[in-house]
């Protein structure tokens, strides 16, 4: 459905082209109003996020790993606010990459004004514009926290750059722990009160990185691998217990049953075999199917 005499289309949770991660989530919208290109919302994806009010330093990372993320085909998610989101949209599309804007606000009201031309320069280079709202409605206290969800759901993780130790990075984060998706942080300096949120987050178990190779270590992209049909018999115990995200390998093992050495067995053979991909830390996700 398009709205009104802009290009906005409606995409409700029945319609195909809703994004599938969101869906998933506990508090999707039960519509998106979408400008700009809509399938980009079912893309391999990654959010950028972090501080308004960011030093250099953030500025200069959000937009280094949005650009190399782009260049491996990872389409950039974030929130269109000045600072972290920007230089992130703008890092995005310094390549062939496209970027996702997440707005708390309607297509009418635009926040911040100063951006409007960033909003403008997104569309024009294929990316989309994404909000739960209907046109007319303004930002407010309460529009910007609820778009944080959006933002994480649409997203495979979330790369936090500079967070406050109170920030709308830190919700975004936290809807990313509960939606069991990989959350990573850029370390900051301790003297930094834009890095007491992230710095905080590592502590609590954020994945600690220092460039966009460690993220696209943590993923298969299942868009390049080849379907197997059939899961060998010995594999399917363990196979249903490993998800497209990072399972560790203490909970396979607790889950199956199995000991420690018997998993460690079988899960080395079926990475042998195509069927899975070990990663860092002793974790695990699936290659192919569901």
């Amino acid at each position: 459905m398009i709205y009104g005499v802009i290009n906005i289309k409606i995409i409700k949770k029945i319609d195909k082209e809703y994004p599938q991660r969101l869906l998933k989530t506990k508090k999707s919208p039960e519509k998106l109003y979408v400008e700009g290109d809509y399938s980009l919302l079912n893309k391999n994806s990654i959010a950028i996020v972090g501080s308004r009010n960011c030093t250099e330093y953030g500025r200069k990372h959000a937009f280094k790993f949005a650009e190399e993320l782009s260049k491996n085909n990872i389409c950039i998610v974030s929130g269109l606010a000045v600072g972290i989101d920007a230089a992130a949209h703008l890092g995005s599309m310094s390549e062939i990459g496209r970027t996702i804007a997440v707005i708390g606000c309607g297509f009418n009201n635009i926040y911040p004004e100063e951006n409007i031309e960033l909003y403008n320069q997104i569309l024009e280079n294929g990316g989309c514009i994404v909000s739960e709202y209907e046109p007319g409605r303004k930002a407010d206290l309460n529009t910007f926290p609820k778009r944080n969800r959006i933002i994480s759901g649409i997203s495979m993780g979330t790369l936090v750059v500079e967070a406050e130790y109170r920030s709308g990075s830190s919700i975004t984060a936290k809807y990313t722990i509960e939606e069991q998706k990989m959350l990573f942080c850029i370390p900051s300096n301790i003297d930094s009160k834009q890095g007491v949120g992230t710095n905080r987050l590592i502590k609590q178990g954020a994945l600690l990185v220092t460039s966009a190779e460690d993220i696209l270590d943590m993923y298969v992209l299942y868009e390049d691998i080849p379907e197997k049909n059939e899961i060998p018999k010995e594999y399917e115990e363990i196979y249903n217990y490993i998800k497209k995200t990072p399972t560790d390998l203490n909970e396979i093992s607790r889950k199956t049953g199995l000991s420690i050495s018997k998993t460690s067995s079988l899960l080395a053979l079926m990475e042998i075999e195509g069927y899975i991909k070990s990663l860092a830390g002793n974790k695990f996700v699936k290659i192919q199917g569901e």
